[in-house]
Parts: C-alpha cells; structure tokens; sequence
C-alpha cells in the first residue's frame, strides 16, 4: 500500500466510473488474483474488480462482474481492522479483505462497506 490516497484512487478509476459506484480498495485472496492488490467498483447492477501494479500506481487486469451472478455470498466484518468479502461466480471463488478505515481515503472504505452490506448482501 505505497502512497494510496483519493486523488491516486479517483485517477485510477475514473475510466471505469458509473452512476452510483461505491470504491474501496482491497487485498484479493483468492488464487486467480492478478495483483495482491485491487480496487473495488460497485453499484446495483456490477462489481469492477481493478487489480493494481506492485506500487498500487497503474491498473494491471481488470474484471466486470454482473451483481446478479454473484452467489454464495459470504461477508465477515468481524471485531478487527478488516471485513472479508467472499463470492463464487461462474464456477470461480473470489474473496477479498476490506480495511475498515485508510485514513488517507477518508470515508470511502465505510461507504463501500455499507453499501455492500445494505444493498448487496441483505437485498
């Protein structure tokens, strides 16, 4: 996590950018992960996966997810600094670790948090 911070996130994302998206950054942990490293896109309608370079400084793969074939959902916010994030979709588990709180990102982390808890996993 070099230098993460909202001006780096929002020049990262901003091709990517719809109505309504919610953006976190997370660490994948599943094994078909292109980077240790991502950034999390979600609405109502898709979940963009943009996995990132060694120094978080330029999107390496990205990957677009309709919400409507996320199943299996398994969302962990535990008593820690992280919340875990599990899926399958067509026939692959993904899973990623949210931090709570990046001071440099401000609110984003818990915006993103909510939304997925209020909209994504309890709809």
């Amino acid at each position: 996590m070099f230098l993460i911070n909202k001006k780096l996130i929002r020049k990262l994302t901003a091709p990517y950018q719809e109505m309504n998206m919610q953006i976190c950054y997370a660490t994948p942990q599943h094994f078909s992960a292109y980077s240790s490293k991502a950034v999390l896109l979600l609405n109502d309608e898709k979940l963009i996966v943009l996995f990132l370079n060694f120094f978080s400084s330029k999107v390496i793969h990205t990957v677009e997810l309709p919400i409507a074939d996320l199943q299996e959902h398994h969302y962990n916010q535990g008593i820690s600094l992280a919340s875990t994030w599990s899926f399958q979709s067509n026939g692959q588990s993904w899973r990623f670790q949210i931090l709570k709180k990046i001071i440099p990102l401000g609110k984003m982390q818990q915006q993103f948090l909510d939304f997925l808890h209020d909209h994504i996993i309890y709809t």
